[in-house]
């Protein structure tokens, strides 16, 4: 889960500005992987924020959780289970973990796109948005990770499809709740202002906890 912006196609970099959008962006993966797995009584899986900030005025922020994932090298596992057995009905019981893994990747992209919405007076809507569009709010290498995911659980182009669709919009649920958008603020603003280069899995969820009493 990783946001860095390389400039636009004129080679412009608003910095600050770009600075903010990651934060966002990092700060959304990190509240769905706290607070949403926390609601479907998921176990919290330890992560860090590492952070670039050596020099903010030469470059954008540099910005990585590191971690978090329920599923982690659980795909190999079970590949090798799915071969040596053949048999692939286990694959179901991991459905829970692997789609709230999908969900805490489209977090990350859809608090981009709700910080730019809110920046520039428009509507945040999920009928504007598709799950592909999440590539104009630095979601490349997060929707790489989630088709990864889908291909592997899920045989049928249709289904997997469909899925996307329906975890993409449990994501823009998660990112438009209240409480839930409010520890996301509070924890992209720790982040900008942060002086630290790592950001623990402890200290996130003091900020995200303080957000939501905000």
């Amino acid at each position: 889960m990783q946001r860095f912006y390389h400039g636009d196609e004129n080679g412009f970099t608003d910095h600050l500005e770009i600075n903010r959008q990651t934060a966002f962006h990092e700060a959304g993966h990190v509240a769905a992987i706290c607070l949403e797995n926390k609601r479907k009584s998921l176990p919290l899986i330890h992560f860090e924020i590492r952070v670039g900030k050596q020099d903010i005025l030469a470059q954008p922020l540099f910005a990585k959780v590191s971690g978090g994932r329920l599923v982690g090298d659980l795909a190999t596992v079970i590949h090798q289970d799915v071969s040596s057995n053949g048999d692939s009905s286990n694959i179901d019981s991991y459905q829970l973990v692997y789609e709230a893994d999908i969900i805490n990747f489209l977090a990350g992209p859809l608090a981009e796109a709700k910080y730019i919405s809110i920046r520039d007076n428009e509507v945040f809507n999920i009928n504007l948005l598709t799950p592909q569009a999440i590539n104009h709010y630095g979601g490349n290498a997060d929707m790489l990770e989630v088709m990864s995911y889908l291909e592997f659980f899920i045989p049928s182009p249709v289904q997997r499809e469909a899925k996307l669709n329906a975890l993409f919009a449990q994501a823009f649920r998660f990112v438009q709740q209240p409480s839930n958008w409010k520890s996301i603020t509070a924890l992209a603003h720790y982040i900008l202002n942060n002086a630290h280069e790592n950001i623990s899995c402890e200290q996130a969820i003091e900020v995200l906890t303080a957000g939501v009493k905000k």
